[in-house]
């Protein structure tokens, strides 16, 4: 008998040689495609030829950088600002245990509210900041300069309050809620009959499984800060504030473009996050946080009592100031007839929104909106999750340097991602076709999505205990098979914030697109930055408005999805 089971267990050469086989062609076109952009940034910071001239090594370009009082301010600025990290996943976290595990008034209302204001675009939301607390015109700088009072969005705290409000704290809350949904309350139920306390529960039991979500969510801001460009570009200049990415495009729009300096730049930011993946990759890999297994959980909310009624009324205020009130002035700001002059007779009209509208290049924009937003978004969905699971679940060989690998595009800054791929497009004659063409924008825009996407499936399936494909596989179900009835149907809440985040990434990115889109791949956002730099802020705000309606729809129908998927 023990012969029979110890011949049944033996694997063929092939099944040997598979794991090997297979992690060498995932490491081989994952590299392809993260690796080559960095390779352009390494070589490219040691080339000081001038433009025209053939390569020519030095290290001018490292030299002339860092001996700037500009770069170092900008440095210095990059790392003050990430301090909306710490306080954004604190609060984050708060709401998003609230929106779970507490039963409160309007819960579903307060959390689709935070969808929509991630999903609102960063430069509209701006500029709607900008008619509130501009020095000189702003309204409610206006209401209090009877005090004394005044307030400049043109600073730090301006430039923290937009980015909290608009994308790090809504994205968050998005990211860790449905972690917090999928989790099994019994365990914090267990704690409180043991006498814990809810400062205790969060620090002994929710923060420690919790902890893959945490960290992936807490490095994706990290990164995500120091990439960080309209916002600065828009309200740092006027004081004077130049960060990381802003500091970048100034050198690459120098005439003639300082790419050597520029890429120098970009190599001590790759060397942190490179840095930043590693350590994740070896604190997880240590580490298992299965929360949903074989037997029976709870998701039952919390009753606190009369409380809940105050818990709601704080979130309420914090949505109206931070999303409702800049919403309102977006449209506002969008239907004048000169942006911020509030004094002048009959200072709205509809003018501006009949000759955007009537624009040719508006429907074309729109539909290149969604062929680019739908195309990254259905692919990534794909992509991603068959490599979370790959890197989980299946036996490969080399899985530490593939995750390393799909952490790399983070390292990248969108603008010079986008250069880096334009280069490559006009350079190698079998990527040619794909310069200017759909395909070319959602590679790009795939590829710098890909490590929030891959991190955020691979954190859910953290979440499941392998004994549920175990058991499927005993009762004779394949891969396939068990990852589309077992696998899928735990993990499809994250999924659907994936293709959300992922979509609204995609329709209103700038930076990564810009070098590479023509007049016939345009979308809106790139209408909308054109606008802009031609000065015309009313277009510039009605283009806005439009992506915000994206932005709402995408938000209600994930967030149905989510939910009714989730229960």
């Amino acid at each position: 008998m023990a012969g029979i089971i110890s011949a049944s267990h033996e694997k063929a050469p092939w099944e040997l040689r598979a794991p090997l086989f297979m992690g060498a062609l995932l490491i081989l076109g994952i590299a392809a495609l993260t690796v080559t952009p960095i390779i352009f940034i390494l070589i490219n910071s040691l080339n000081v030829a001038r433009p025209g001239e053939s390569w020519r090594f030095g290290l001018e370009g490292w030299q002339e950088v860092f001996q700037s009082s500009r770069t170092l301010s900008a440095i210095g600025y990059s790392f003050l600002l990430t301090v909306r990290t710490a306080i954004g996943i604190a609060v984050a976290f708060i709401f998003s245990w609230l929106l779970i595990r507490v039963r409160i008034p309007f819960a579903r209302f307060i959390e689709f509210s935070l969808w929509i204001a991630y999903f609102l675009p960063p430069l509209p939301m701006a500029l709607s900041w900008i008619l509130l607390l501009d020095p000189s015109y702003g309204l409610i700088n206006q209401f209090f300069q009877f005090a004394g009072f005044k307030l400049s969005i043109y600073s730090v705290y301006g430039i923290l309050w937009v980015h909290l409000t608009t994308s790090t704290i809504p994205l968050m809350t998005i990211l860790l809620t449905p972690a917090l949904r999928q989790m099994d309350g019994s365990l914090e139920e267990a704690a409180r009959v043991c006498g814990a306390g809810y400062l205790q529960t969060f620090r002994r039991i929710l923060i420690p499984v919790l902890t893959p979500a945490l960290l992936t969510i807490l490095l994706a801001s990290v990164v995500r800060n120091l990439e960080a460009f309209e916002i600065e570009q828009l309200l740092g200049r006027p004081a004077g504030i130049y960060v990381y990415a802003t500091r970048i495009y100034d050198l690459i729009q120098w005439e003639p473009p300082l790419f050597s300096q520029a890429m120098s730049l970009s190599t001590l930011f790759l060397a942190i996050l490179v840095l930043l993946a590693v350590f994740y990759q070896r604190y997880s890999s240590t580490r298992s946080f299965a929360t949903i297994s074989g037997r029976g959980v709870s998701f039952r909310p919390t009753d606190i009592g009369r409380s809940r009624y105050a818990i709601s009324g704080l979130l309420m205020v914090f949505l109206c100031l931070s999303v409702f009130l800049p919403m309102v002035f977006l449209i506002i700001g969008a239907s004048m007839k000169i942006f911020g002059y509030f004094n002048i007779s009959d200072p709205f009209s509809g003018r501006h929104w009949l000759l955007v509208l009537n624009d040719p290049q508006f429907l074309l924009g729109v539909r290149n909106s969604l062929v680019v937003g739908l195309g990254t978004a259905g692919f990534g969905i794909i992509l991603y999750s068959l490599l979370g699971y790959a890197l989980l679940r299946a036996h490969l060989a080399g899985k530490p340097l593939l995750n390393l690998l799909v952490w790399l595009p983070w390292a990248v800054p969108g603008i010079l991602l986008g250069l880096a791929f334009l280069w490559l497009f006009l350079s190698v004659p079998i990527l040619t076709p794909l310069y200017g063409t759909f395909g070319g924008l959602i590679l790009v825009l795939l590829l710098k999505e890909m490590p929030i996407g891959v991190h955020m499936v691979k954190a859910a399936f953290v979440q499941l205990a392998e004994e549920l494909e175990q058991v499927a596989r005993v009762c004779g179900a394949g891969w396939l098979a068990t990852y589309r009835r077992i696998t899928l149907p735990l993990i499809l809440p994250t999924l659907v914030s994936i293709f959300a985040i992922v979509f609204i990434s995609a329709i209103r990115d700038i930076s990564a697109i810009i070098l590479i889109g023509t007049s016939a791949t345009r979308p809106l956002s790139l209408l909308m930055m054109e606008y802009s730099l031609a000065n015309q802020m009313e277009a510039a705000s009605i283009i806005g408005v439009i992506l915000s309606l994206f932005g709402v729809g995408v938000a209600f129908i994930s967030r149905r999805l989510g939910i009714r998927l989730g229960t």
